[in-house]
């Protein structure tokens, strides 16, 4: 069969054998001389870890603390840290460190001091994060404020103070946990903000100076679960199973918390406090105390069952007691402490309480307690 392809010609065939042969002699070159020294490709050791780690060598201790951090920076542990008696486990001397544990644990040894401290007044811009210490005088002990704690798991601190943390004003915690701690788990100073914080089994749960934020804290098995001073916002905790619940000051607001089981009472505040949305449930003592004479508190939307004493008791004067549920209450569901005419009772429903529904049962200031099928006023206690 003939095919269609032509035979190249003489001058083509040298063509490619020049080609074939001597290919460079047909490619242009460039300057074969190179144009400076060669430069690193690769990222340096301190490009990838930009961080120092706490060791001997570059953060040396002295008679008194193990390892001493006196630099600005980013330090990290390498590995679990076991204290020496007498001394304290890393001190910070400086300001703006963050302090990785590294997932890593630092035990004390016996009669130990504090865990991390950060030593000098005026040092600011702490983070610690990230690792579990126990069996220190104070887990952390941070008494300048304004550093910001996470993820750390302080175990059984027994020593001297045997706080797990300790810090002053300004500061942040938060995915924290102390438990068996024989001081306070977390105790902390002014205007601080804890959230998703664990304490268990310590002496004190949480304990906040005034202005303080909690948001999602649980405190169970302490002997007082809860304790914060004036001007204080707390949402959605849990206290259960402690000697004491919920113990606050004045002029703050407790909302959507849980309080029960507690062998005393379940949320004591004193004046201008707004509990709202709470559930107290058998607590030993009553439910929800308003205890401070002056009053002027707002109980509203709570539930309140099967507590030793009162659901609901107000000792002041001038609170406003409305639309909570108080059942089966070892006293009264609602005890206004001060009388007729003492607080502002409405729209409240009460039932199966063995001293009583309502004391008293009626009052200038005390709506009229109705049934719901026949009521005729809009503010009826039932």
């Amino acid at each position: 069969m003939k095919n269609n392809f032509t035979k190249p010609t003489l001058a083509a065939a040298v063509l490619l054998s020049s080609f074939i042969l001597h290919p460079a002699s047909l490619l242009g070159q460039g300057s074969l001389t190179p144009s400076g020294a060669p430069a690193p490709t690769m990222k340096t050791l301190a490009q990838i870890e930009a961080r120092t780690p706490v060791d001997a060598i570059n953060t040396p201790g002295n008679a008194s603390e193990q390892f001493i951090i006196t630099q600005p920076g980013s330090y990290y542990l390498t590995g679990d840290i076991s204290g020496v008696t007498g001394k304290d486990g890393i001190s910070i001397q400086t300001n703006d460190v963050t302090l990785d544990l590294n997932g890593f644990a630092m035990t004390g040894a016996s009669a130990p001091g504090n865990g991390i401290t950060v030593s000098g007044s005026g040092m600011v811009n702490i983070v610690i994060r990230n690792g579990t210490m126990r069996n220190w005088s104070n887990g952390v002990l941070d008494l300048n404020g304004y550093c910001e704690l996470e993820r750390l798991r302080i175990y059984a601190c027994q020593y001297d103070a045997g706080n797990g943390i300790y810090i002053g004003d300004h500061c942040v915690v938060k995915n924290c946990s102390a438990i068996y701690n024989s001081g306070a788990g977390i105790q902390v100073g002014n205007d601080c903000v804890l959230t998703d914080c664990l304490v268990c089994s310590n002496s004190v749960g949480i304990f906040g100076l005034e202005g303080c934020v909690l948001n999602d804290c649980h405190a169970t098995t302490n002997v007082v679960s809860i304790n914060v001073e004036d001007n204080f916002d707390i949402s959605h905790c849990t206290a259960d199973l402690n000697a004491h619940g919920f113990s606050v000051g004045n002029n703050g607001r407790i909302r959507g918390c849980l309080a029960c089981a507690n062998t005393y009472i379940g949320i004591t505040a004193q004046a201008g406090v707004n509990v709202s949305e709470c559930t107290a449930d058998g607590n030993g003592g009553s439910g929800i105390l308003i205890e401070a004479s002056s009053g002027d508190s707002v109980v509203i939307d709570n539930h309140v069952a099967g507590n030793g004493l009162d659901g609901i008791a107000s000792f002041g004067t001038g609170n406003r007691i409305e639309h909570n549920k108080a059942t089966s209450n070892g006293g009264h569901g609602i005890n206004s402490v001060g009388g007729s005419g003492a607080d502002i009772i409405v729209r409240n429903t009460c039932s199966g309480n063995s001293a009583g529904n309502y004391t008293p049962t009626s009052g200038t200031t005390f709506a009229p307690i109705q049934t719901p099928a026949t009521a005729t006023n809009s503010f009826a206690n039932f």
